[in-house]
């Protein structure tokens, strides 16, 4: 995995994220399958993206025409 932060992270959020990835790999050691069916805490789970490029569905609806005076 690459991280790449910007100039304007500073040291404290890297701290932070350190930590937080640490977190994790101690989880994936301790209990794989907990990682593995993440995320946990959302509405939606994990995503499936193969099968989101090959069926994606698109929700965008054109603007209503306003209706031209004569």
């Amino acid at each position: 995995m690459l991280i790449e932060p910007t100039e304007s992270v500073g040291r404290q959020e890297l701290d932070q994220f350190v930590e937080a990835m640490c977190f994790i790999a101690r989880e994936a050691v301790d209990d794989p399958e907990l990682v593995l069916n993440a995320p946990h805490t959302t509405r939606i789970g994990r995503l499936d993206e193969a099968a989101a490029a090959r069926k994606p569905v698109l929700r965008w609806k054109p603007k209503a025409k306003a209706d031209a005076a004569p």
